[in-house]
């Protein structure tokens, strides 16, 4: 009987899996409750299960502090789009009838409460310039970033560094040669059988960085993307930690332009 070694992907993936299985007796926090002030919800977690958190930090021992802190500090945000409702796009044409406005609005919460998070916006813990500080209305604003999980991206220049390290650039110079491409990685690069609704989540979703035949040992990650991870992953425990808004589309859009 041969024992398959698992890539550190799938580890990650099992890893992080099991966080929401530990008990954790008397939670202070839900994914509906906001945190009570000078809580630590880690110090609830038994200390067999504690093990668990020290490997992720030997995996990422930059990265996992950061980004406990930064949902410590409630700095991530949720931002959930709105679909657009067909009742609305109709009552903007001449001379349509319009539904009540309590049919519409209740129709809007199922299907907001059903939607994924769209991304995510992670304010950074660091200070702002003084001289961005002058002339910024908020003066204990940082810089911003966003985060898409299902993409598995950040906007920050840690996430950049990560993806493409210099040794990889200087050996391989991002040419892609098909036939370094498994016929697994190619099925899920190109096969119409494969839905990513139906996919099982992994540490790195839709990304094929650390995949069988990918040539990437490890996944790109940093504390903004990790924070959030954990924070959907774990949201029994990490949940009200992240704030949530609802907005529209045209809402949406801007946010992301204003980063």
């Amino acid at each position: 009987m041969t024992l398959t070694i698992p890539t550190l992907r799938q580890f990650i993936t099992s890893l992080i899996d099991s966080l929401p299985s530990l008990p954790t007796p008397a939670s202070p926090t839900s994914p509906l409750t906001a945190p009570s002030a000078g809580a630590n919800p880690l110090k609830l977690i038994p200390p067999a299960y504690r093990p668990l958190l020290t490997t992720l930090h030997a995996l990422y021992p930059l990265t996992l502090l950061p980004a406990l802190d930064l949902l410590d500090r409630r700095l991530a945000t949720r931002i959930i789009v709105r679909p657009p409702h067909p009742q609305q796009d109709a009552a903007l044409k001449p001379g349509a009838e319009t539904a009540p406005n309590h049919d519409i609005e209740e129709q809007e919460k199922r299907e907001t409460t059903t939607e994924s998070p769209s991304f995510y916006i992670v304010r950074s813990a660091q200070p702002q310039h003084p001289r961005r500080r002058q002339a910024s209305s908020d003066a204990s604003s940082g810089p911003s970033y966003v985060v898409r999980l299902k993409a598995w991206n950040c906007t920050c220049a840690a996430f950049a560094f990560a993806a493409f390290p210099r040794e990889d650039r200087e050996q391989h110079s991002y040419v892609i040669d098909p036939h370094s491409i498994s016929p697994t990685t190619a099925s899920r690069i190109g096969g119409e059988d494969i839905s990513v609704k139906d996919a099982e989540w992994q540490f790195g979703a839709l990304s094929l960085d650390g995949t069988e035949g990918s040539g990437i040992p490890g996944v790109p990650c940093c504390k903004h993307l990790l924070a959030c991870v954990l924070a959907e992953r774990w949201s029994s425990l990490l949940g009200g930690y992240v704030d949530e808004r609802v907005v529209g589309r045209e809402e949406g859009a801007g946010l992301v332009a204003d980063i």
